[in-house]
């Protein structure tokens, strides 16, 4: 740090010297005193008070010179006797000693007053930010606050996708504005580097000297403060860099604690939505159920009348509407299942079944979508029991293999397999189809989801995999998408849970 030393203050420090001289002169001709040297203190004292250690100092060893003049033989610089060379010391010595320490309170009082402003105005500064609605307010907030703490001009500079850099909050003073978003960039361009600073100088050559600080949390940087520093020392460890980094770090926190905010928004907003959205489709199951059960009963009369079953071609109708309308009320049940399991009205009817049993099921529900298909099957041998509602992970399993038979090339082999691993057991379907990217993985349990790419080949609600997600994390398991990329094929792999061997119980049948 750069000691700074103000001419004025020591002038001020001679003066209270003359001024002591005063009564010090009065004094000596009133009454026969031998030394005036305690009156000479005084300036010292007043010195480190008003103007620090320095002055006080310079009026300490100005006032051993006056005390001098007042030894006999009067206004003589002469010390001939011991006792006025012992008084002369003492009291000089006296004078730098409470100069020194007056000096040093005074020092402490001066960082106490700072600190308190520095407080005031980051309690200013955090009431404010609290009112902000958006990114831009808090980034203009700080500036402001900037500029007024320091007196400053100050000019904001943020990034924009695909414009580059440009002032926000723009500089008054007459420097080049290329000069001074070209010097952002570069340095936000460095903070890039783990060893990277936080704050920097750039010197502009015809823009003077600016303190560049980046504004948020390591990471992208997003916006840059610049702080004119005019012909001031650019010392990085000064009291402006302290100050300017207790600024910026409330602000950062705040643009922290504002994305933390809209994350909760938005996920309360989905909650919301969702809830709406299951008494939607719990409602409209209901209404369609109904006319849905007269169109079975319906089409059962009529498979079985005389005069339909004698004709093959009405007959293979009738059970065509029998087939697809039992098709669609066991998706409506889905439906009510996957909505009553969300809101707790149903619970799983937990039970001890064989794998093979589960995927058998599947696949005999599924037979007339996968005719045509090669379906391999390759089931570990001895596989463990499972401890999970069978129809809700049957109805899981039916859904996955539907969608592959959707989304696979017609020749394309749809391979089942079954293992116990890491104490659970694995149900795996692999298809050769469109595959996933590493987004669509993410996004294929969404309910409503439609990929664009899969949308084009093939149609659906974007249930399926909801659904099945559902049930199956409803019976303690997981359900995992595995893909190497788009047209490489899709695995999807359920994790359930085994049942419990219990003691003295052999472990197969």
């Amino acid at each position: 740090m750069i000691l700074r030393i103000d001419p004025l203050a020591y002038l001020k420090a001679a003066g209270l010297v003359a001024v002591a001289t005063v009564p010090a002169v009065i004094l000596v001709v009133l009454t026969p005193l031998e030394s005036v040297s305690a009156i000479y203190m005084l300036p010292g004292l007043v010195a480190a008070v008003w103007y620090g250690t320095g002055p006080a100092v310079a009026a300490a060893l100005l006032g051993a010179v006056m005390t001098s003049l007042f030894y006999p033989p009067l206004f003589s610089v002469m010390v001939v006797r011991p006792s006025q060379i012992v008084d002369l010391v003492i009291s000089l010595i006296v004078a730098l000693t409470i100069g020194r320490l007056a000096g040093q309170l005074r020092a402490q009082m001066l960082r106490v007053r700072e600190d308190e402003r520095r407080v005031r105005q980051l309690y200013d500064l955090s009431s404010e930010i609290a009112g902000a609605a958006d990114v831009a307010a808090i980034y203009n907030i700080v500036a402001a606050h900037m500029a007024d703490a320091f007196e400053r001009e100050v000019v904001l500079f943020a990034a924009s996708e695909g414009q580059g850099w440009h002032a926000i909050r723009r500089s008054a003073a007459a420097v080049p504005a290329t000069a001074l978003i070209e010097a952002a960039r570069q340095f936000a361009e460095g903070r890039g580097r783990p060893d990277s600073p936080d704050v920097s100088v750039a010197d502009l050559p015809a823009g003077g000297r600016w303190l560049l600080c980046r504004l948020g949390r390591p990471g992208p940087l997003q916006a840059v403060l610049a702080v004119a520093m005019g012909s001031d020392s650019h010392d990085l460890s000064g009291e402006i860099v302290a100050s300017a980094r207790s600024i910026l770090e409330e602000g950062a926190r705040s643009l922290e604690r504002l994305g933390l905010t809209r994350a909760l928004e938005e996920r309360q907003l989905r909650q919301r939505t969702d809830a709406l959205r299951d008494i939607l489709m719990e409602s409209v199951s209901h209404e369609l159920r109904t006319p849905l059960a007269s169109i079975l009963g319906s089409a059962s009369v009529l498979s079985t009348a005389p005069a339909i079953s004698s004709e093959p071609r009405l007959s293979d109708l009738s059970k065509a509407i029998a087939s697809e309308a039992g098709r669609l009320d066991r998706r409506i049940q889905n439906l009510l299942d996957v909505t009553r399991i969300r809101a707790g009205a149903l619970q799983p009817r937990f039970d001890e079944v064989d794998p093979a049993d589960i995927v058998n099921g599947a696949l005999d529900s599924t037979a007339e979508r996968l005719a045509g298909r090669k379906v391999t099957l390759a089931l570990a041998r001895d596989l463990p029991f499972v401890r999970v509602d069978p129809v809700l992970v049957e109805q899981a399993l039916i859904n996955i293999l539907e969608n592959a038979a959707k989304f696979a090339p017609g020749d394309a082999p749809i391979t089942i397999s079954a293992s116990e691993r890491d104490g659970r057991l694995i149900i795996a379907v692999q298809d050769e189809g469109p595959g996933l990217d590493q987004h669509e993985a993410q996004q294929i349990f969404e309910r409503f989801h439609r990929g664009e790419r899969h949308a084009d080949i093939a149609g659906g609600s974007g249930l399926g995999l909801a659904i099945a997600k559902t049930f199956v994390e409803a019976n303690g398991g997981s359900i995992e998408p595995l893909s190497e990329g788009p047209g490489k094929g899709t695995t999807m792999r359920l994790w359930l849970p085994l049942a419990v061997l219990r003691a003295g119980e052999p472990d197969d049948d």
